[in-house]
């Protein structure tokens, strides 16, 4: 027999399901919002909220600014269009996105890997689009080096 408001379905699904109710909360709340904000307002538990509000800050769908003793969260704006790409080597996969948020607009270069169906996020880069020109002229002169072409060359 199903409990009024319980959920029946995949734990998977569910956490899915919550992960982007969370998300999209926030995307409607662009001037942020505490955890106890996001709690009372969606109905998810506070460890819940807390625990995805951790995974949307690692894969940089959301930023959190400190204001005294309280946590706001707020949404990254990513700008899609077509020439931010992503490029594939192997299992894994490089995104590169526009993002604007108070902080100002940066590059962000994500690695993802691919784990059955879904990409997951392994990890990330902010450029602030103000440096993109001198990281780009620094990567360069890396690339060139006598020490990382003798690197690549071993394999």
């Amino acid at each position: 027999m199903k409990k009024e408001g319980v959920k029946i379905g995949s734990p998977f699904v569910r956490e899915s399901e919550t992960h982007e109710k969370i998300h999209i909360h926030l995307k409607e709340h662009p001037r942020g919002l505490t955890t106890q904000d996001i709690e009372e307002q969606t109905g998810i538990s506070r460890k819940a909220v807390e625990k995805h509000l951790q995974m949307l800050l690692f894969s940089n769908d959301i930023y959190m600014k400190q204001v005294g003793s309280a946590r706001i969260y707020y949404p990254n704006h990513r700008y899609h269009h077509l020439d931010f790409k992503y490029f594939d080597f192997g299992k894994k996969r490089f995104y590169i996105d526009l993002i604007d948020n108070n902080y100002g607009k940066s590059l962000l270069v994500q690695q993802k890997i691919k784990e059955g169906e879904k990409w997951i996020m392994k990890g990330s880069v902010f450029i602030p689009l103000e440096a993109a020109k001198d990281f780009l002229s620094n990567f360069k002169d890396l690339m060139n080096s006598k020490k990382l072409k003798e690197e690549i060359a071993k394999g």
